[in-house]
């Protein structure tokens, strides 16, 4: 997939005297490294939204409660994608209300991921654990860009793969912009109810024009099910 060198090798190859089929399990090997192939064409990186939502397609639960609504198991299989991709994005909002660390836990030797906000104002709170634990140098702040710049940005920076975890209302511009590459969905098995909902923005018009996944696959994690799949690229896209 690097145009740099597309098809030179197999041409070394062939001129070696070296027999070479083309084709065999394209899919399920470009699969194997899908984030650097789409950043060495692009330029941007490849962008996974997750979150773990309620049957309802809720994100949180009512104050006072515990904020989890997926299992012990799911949270590990879910620290397990961030030890994958080189950086994590959430927005202004679920920093002041969650303070989230957007580390990699129960892996011994992980590789940290770079933590990302996106902001319209630039305020937010200096004491939250992005901005002063160990891992502080690798917080970056986007403010006041739209996904799509902050992306390429990213891209330039050499980082191949962004995790998308919320809230809601960044998924939902990514939504709105088709700038998803992956989905991975975490049920918990609960109906809250309320206001928090997973991808809001606009809405699609109608049902023709919402985001379709292809290849979708489902794991049950503890009492958990993961849904991971990709978007259909559309004709006029």
């Amino acid at each position: 997939m690097n145009p740099r060198h597309s098809g030179k090798g197999i041409m070394q190859l062939r001129n070696a005297g070296v027999t070479v089929r083309e084709g065999i399990l394209a899919d399920d090997c470009a699969r194997l490294n899908e984030a650097f192939n789409k950043w060495i064409v692009s330029g941007r990186p490849f962008v996974i939204a997750k979150c773990g939502m309620s049957l309802d397609g809720r994100l949180t639960r009512p104050a006072g409660e515990p904020r989890w609504i997926t299992g012990r198991s799911a949270r590990r299989h879910a620290h397990e994608l961030r030890a994958r991709v080189d950086a994590i994005l959430v927005g202004a909002e679920t920093v002041r209300v969650d303070n989230p660390r957007l580390t990699v836990r129960g892996m011994r030797r992980a590789r940290q991921p770079w933590r990302v906000v996106l902001t319209r104002s630039g305020k937010l709170p200096r004491r939250a654990h992005l901005f002063s634990d160990r891992l502080a140098s690798r917080t970056l702040i986007s403010k006041g860009r739209s996904l799509a710049t902050m992306l390429k940005n990213l891209g330039k920076r050499s980082i191949t793969s962004i995790l998308i975890e919320g809230g809601g209302e960044v998924l939902g511009q990514a939504l709105d912009a088709r700038l998803i590459d992956k989905v991975q969905v975490y049920l918990g098995p609960i109906l809250t109810g309320g206001p928090v909902i997973a991808f809001p923005g606009r809405g699609a018009e109608n049902a023709l024009n919402g985001l379709r996944l292809r290849d979708v696959s489902y794991q049950r994690i503890g009492q958990s099910i993961c849904i991971t799949g990709y978007p259909e690229v559309l004709p006029s896209e």
